[in-house]
């Protein structure tokens, strides 16, 4: 009879310290999220919107410089996909690096490039753009559920060929 019961609490015991050590372990959400951003990012970079489908929440929210007002539903999405890549036909997005934030995000610094010679929200200016800049995009459930994107607007309308006029001051 000892000879059982010593079995058994050792065998307790073993079951209590494996499920310990494997509700301890962090979670490597790369593996199954970066194939989800790779397919991501080539939509933004080839324009296949129907790809999105299978990757991102039907309720995505998307919000970007300047404003960061949401636009939500992947519909959105795809019309600020197919708005950028009309003024911007050869746009690319070059990652630099992904940061994991937990199991819920990650951080993805990158450089957009393209020449604006397609009229979109403004009239075409010719001009190449290099912006360096961040993305948080956020998942759940295998699925990309939303997107901050943000740069320096200065940057962007700078280098399409745009400037700033300062106010007038009247000295007194």
């Amino acid at each position: 009879m000892k000879p059982l019961l010593f079995l058994l609490l050792n065998i307790a015991t073993l079951i209590i310290l494996i499920q310990v050590s494997t509700s301890c372990q962090k979670q490597d959400y790369s593996t199954s999220i970066n194939p989800l951003l790779d397919k991501y990012v080539a939509v933004w970079n080839n324009g296949n919107l129907d790809e999105l489908d299978a990757i991102t929440s039907e309720n995505f929210e998307l919000r970007m410089t300047p404003d960061f007002e949401p636009k939500i539903g992947r519909n959105l999405l795809k019309d600020e996909i197919a708005n950028t890549r009309k003024g911007f036909p050869d746009f690319i997005i070059k990652e630099d690096k992904r940061l994991f934030v937990g199991d819920s995000a990650v951080v993805i610094h990158r450089t957009l490039t393209g020449t604006n010679t397609g009229k979109s929200t403004m009239p075409p200016t010719g001009n190449k753009v290099n912006v360096p800049g961040f993305s948080v995009i956020f998942f759940a459930d295998n699925l990309i559920t939303g997107e901050w994107i943000a740069f320096s607007d200065l940057a962007w309308v700078s280098q399409l060929g745009f400037t700033l006029t300062p106010p007038e001051f009247n000295e007194k």
